[in-house]
């Protein structure tokens, strides 16, 4: 499910991209003075975080993953010139090398797994003793607008999950081993034209089947028009409408 529908979003997605980049570029920011022999990044998507972890280590062969092969693919087109770079489809709560690296990144990614503890567990075990793992999440108040309105439109139709709270996310971490050795977490406001902008950049990133926004059926034509509408309304502030992004960066490493 996911896999496909972000697959659907290969082509689109780095468009509406602006809160996904800070993230990556907040993720690489806080790597501390590394020297790794390879590096495995996990939910790689279109290769925000991939380009940097190429600027910042462009002699190390990355193992790039995603769960979405139109992402795979679209990866490999888009990073050919760069040999260290090896795309690969596989599952973040599954996936292991043939040998644990001493670097594993996430951006943007490990919100939408469906078991997040279980995936920090096998990320764990991905990782060498002594080995660094950067991560960066969004969290259960990322849209919060879009929530809102919609639950106000269709309360029948809520999402039945929601993204991981930053507590929820940190235990996660703990219980799978983790030491923490730096995080920092926030929200920020993003701007849109409006309404109809806002919504039409989510759709083309994936988002709009995701747990933020998918719920027990799609809104129908006339739940839609009611939905921009009242966000428009609700939502707009000088320059456009605004919608909140919750995010949490951390910097662990294995005990």
């Amino acid at each position: 499910m996911i896999g496909t529908r972000f697959s659907a979003a290969a082509e689109t997605y780095d468009r509406h991209a602006r809160p996904q980049l800070a993230l990556a570029q907040a993720v690489v920011a806080m790597l501390p003075e590394l020297y790794p022999e390879q590096i495995l990044e996990l939910g790689a998507g279109t290769g925000l975080l991939t380009r940097l972890l190429v600027e910042r280590f462009p002699e190390v062969p990355i193992d790039a993953v995603d769960l979405a092969e139109k992402m795979v693919s679209h990866g490999r087109e888009k990073f050919a010139r760069f040999a260290q770079v090896d795309w690969l489809v596989g599952d973040a709560q599954t996936f292991r090398g043939t040998d644990p690296y001493p670097l594993v990144a996430s951006s943007a990614a490990l919100h939408w797994v469906a078991d997040l503890a279980a995936t920090c567990d096998n990320i764990y075990q991905c990782l060498e003793p002594g080995g660094t793992f950067a991560l960066g999440m969004m969290l259960e108040g990322t849209l919060k607008e879009l929530q809102e309105i919609r639950s106000a439109v269709a309360p029948a139709k809520n999402p039945s999950s929601r993204l991981p709270s930053y507590e929820t996310t940190t235990a996660c971490l703990q219980s799978a081993g983790f030491r923490i050795e730096r995080r920092a977490h926030g929200e920020e406001r993003i701007l849109y034209d409006d309404a109809e902008a806002f919504l039409r950049a989510i759709h083309e990133q994936g988002v709009t089947g995701g747990k933020v926004s998918s719920g027990s059926a799609p809104l129908n034509r006339a739940e839609l028009g009611q939905l921009a509408a009242d966000y428009q309304e609700a939502f707009a502030t000088d320059g456009g409408v605004y919608a909140t992004y919750e995010t949490a960066t951390f910097l662990l490493s294995r005990k």
